[in-house]
């Protein structure tokens, strides 16, 4: 793993662990997000997906 993609995992972790530990949520509304990745061969001797992915909608993360 990349260590860009390393440091995003560890956010992330945090970010749960917090809303877990608060019993909280967060909801994050999305309107034409869009992630493109060019062709960057393989990572660790993974094949990296390449394309475009556009997000419309909303995505709620909620620790109960």
């Amino acid at each position: 793993m990349a260590s860009e993609e390393k440091e995003w995992a560890i956010l992330l972790a945090e970010v749960f662990e917090r809303l877990t530990d608060k019993h909280a949520s967060m909801t994050y509304d999305f309107n034409g997000l869009t992630f493109e990745s060019e062709n960057s061969g393989k990572t660790e001797g993974s094949v990296v997906p390449t394309g475009r992915v556009k997000i419309t909608g909303k995505l709620t993360i909620s620790a109960g």
